[in-house]
C-alpha cells in the first residue's frame, strides 16, 4: 500500500506543479495583455483627438489600480488639461467593468532633444551609410527621429 501511495505521489506532484506554473503564467500573460490593450486605447484616444503630442504608459499595479504615466508639455496648459481628461476617460471606459482606481502621473516633456553625431561605419556600405549623420536621442517625446 505504501508503494502505491509513493508511485501516485511521484506521478501526481510533478503534474500538479507544472499545472500550477502554467496557470500562473497564463494569468501573468492575460494581465500583460490587459495593460497593452488599455495603453493602446488611451494612446488612440489621445492621438485621435489631439494628434501625436504625447505617448502615455499604462501600468496595472496589483491591488492599487491603474496608473497612466504621461510626459506632457507643461508650457502648454491647454494641451495638458485635454490630455489628462482624454486619458482618464479612455482608461475608465476600458476598465468599466472593474472598480479599480485610476492614477494619472504627469512628468515634464523634454523641451530640447539631445543631439549626437554618429558615424555609421560599415565595410562596403553605400556612401549615405558612411557619412556622418545627425541622430536625435530618445527623450520620451514623440519628436525622436534621425535626419541626414
Amino acid at each position: 500500500m505504501l508503494t502505491v501511495a509513493t508511485v501516485l505521489a511521484v506521478l501526481v506532484l510533478p503534474m500538479a506543479a507544472v499545472t500550477a506554473l502554467l496557470l500562473v503564467a497564463g494569468r501573468v500573460q492575460r494581465a500583460r495583455e490587459a495593460e497593452i490593450g488599455r495603453q493602446v486605447s488611451v494612446t488612440d484616444a489621445i492621438h485621435g483627438e489631439l494628434g501625436a503630442v504625447v505617448s502615455p504608459v499604462v501600468k496595472h499595479r496589483f491591488g492599487r489600480g491603474w496608473r497612466i504615466e504621461i510626459a506632457v508639455p507643461f508650457e502648454r496648459p491647454a494641451i495638458v488639461g485635454r490630455v489628462v481628461a482624454i486619458a482618464h476617460a479612455a482608461l475608465l471606459r476600458a476598465a468599466a467593468r472593474s472598480t479599480a482606481r485610476v492614477e494619472v502621473v504627469l512628468t515634464a516633456q523634454e523641451a530640447q532633444v539631445q543631439r549626437a553625431n554618429v558615424r555609421w561605419l560599415s565595410a562596403g556600405a553605400a556612401p549615405l551609410a558612411t557619412s556622418e549623420r545627425e541622430v536625435m536621442a530618445w527623450t520620451g517625446t514623440n519628436t525622436s527621429r534621425a535626419s541626414s
